[in-house]
């Protein structure tokens, strides 16, 4: 009886052990949000210590695993997107040939001008989507860093949001990691109150 009561003080303590750590551990991903000097130890949590290196990590593993610039310009130019493109380049050269052009012109020379520059300009659009070499292109992608638009929307993040977003996404397994912490330390106290029986 008594073996039976030490081992479950022992399981019980060990749990609570247990999960108060993983439960620390985990607070402490964020928390502190700002550096604390604590006996000449800065203490800081994790994520706000190295926000920039993981925004930079983020970003850089966006643009080469996931979203390419390539990737991108592939999606927006689908056979749907290119004629939606199209159709509003025309519907603004109407637009602005009717507006713009002295209201002396006869409506069917502003019909006849619109539907010319409107073929002009969807002849080179065309040209331009269908070149795919092309120097803008090439010097879009150079400029348009994905990863650096990602970085800098992470940096960007207030502390408190980004904690609220992971602790949204990630709850249930931040959860399991505190049980689990529970979980061992019951065991541990109950291989304690074991060994100590046998010495």
């Amino acid at each position: 009886m008594q073996f039976l009561t030490r081992m479950l003080f022992l399981a019980f303590v060990g749990a609570a052990i247990g999960w108060f750590t993983n439960f620390i551990a985990v607070k402490m991903l964020f928390k502190p949000f700002k550096p604390i000097k604590f006996f000449g130890i800065t203490l800081q949590g994790l994520i706000p210590k190295r926000k920039c290196e993981i925004a930079k990590s983020i970003g850089e593993i966006v643009e080469m695993e996931l979203l390419s610039f390539n990737d991108l310009w592939d999606r927006l130019l689908t056979e749907e997107n290119r004629k939606l493109l199209l159709s509003n380049l025309d519907l603004k050269v109407k637009e602005v040939t009717e507006n713009k052009l002295p209201s002396f012109f006869p409506k069917a020379i502003k019909g006849m001008i619109s539907r010319y520059i409107g073929e002009i300009i969807n002849r080179e659009v065309e040209v331009f989507l269908n070149s795919p070499s092309n120097e803008m292109v090439e010097i879009i992608s150079k400029r348009l860093k994905i990863s650096e638009i990602v970085e800098k929307k992470i940096k960007s993040f207030e502390l408190e949001k980004l904690e609220n977003v992971v602790f949204k996404v990630a709850h249930n397994e931040l959860y399991t990691i505190e049980l689990m912490g529970g979980v061992l330390g019951f065991i541990i106290g109950v291989l304690q109150a074991v060994i100590i029986q046998f010495l």
